[in-house]
């Protein structure tokens, strides 16, 4: 009876290791999950491309940039809410979030500090960001299209232009708007 017992007790920890390995293969269409899934919202078809600053221009210190937006909406009142595929908002981000700070975005910057997102990446819900007292140098431009929950669809582009010495002005085209916030 003791070795019997003993057995099983020695065999026990192969059998749990064993179990453990069961049920985590993707191909098992029987296997359960206590892990919630996140279902991924993307933009199919949707298309987002700069208008200005034009890649490869030299601008002033103050830079408008704006974009053109095919197949997605941009939806102010739904920032926050749950994701639905072809509406959210945009997340502009120069140089890999380094000028996304009110100093630099101004009120985009400012909802970044409150979202907590600032240095990473300045929110709007207009298809235009101006930014200010950029430094000499060249630069690059970001823009993501976001659900409404904030995660990222999957479709962005980017431009890249050089701030010249002494400017004070952009010489990118006007947006007609400031590219506040306005969440």
């Amino acid at each position: 009876m003791k070795l019997k017992t003993l057995a099983v007790v020695a065999l026990a920890p192969a059998a749990l290791i064993f179990l453990g390995g069961c049920g985590g293969n993707d191909n098992d269409k029987n296997a359960t999950s206590t892990t919630p899934t996140t279902k991924t919202v993307g933009a199919p078809g949707a298309k987002v491309s700069f208008v200005a600053p034009k890649n490869g221009s030299t601008v002033g210190r103050t830079v408008t940039a704006k974009v053109n937006l095919s197949g997605f909406k941009l939806a102010p009142s739904q920032v926050g809410k749950p994701a639905k595929q072809g509406e959210g908002h945009l997340h502009f981000a120069l140089d890999e979030g380094k000028y996304d700070l009110p100093k630099y975005s101004g009120a985009n910057g400012k909802l970044a500090v409150k979202l907590g997102v600032q240095g990473k990446y300045s929110p709007s819900v207009t298809p235009s960001i101006t930014y200010k007292n950029l430094p000499p140098g060249n630069h690059k431009l970001d823009v993501y299209l976001a659900n409404n929950d904030h995660s990222n669809t999957g479709v962005e582009t980017s431009t890249s232009f050089t701030v010249k010495s002494g400017a004070t002005s952009s010489g990118s085209a006007s947006s007609g708007g400031s590219g506040g916030g306005g969440y």
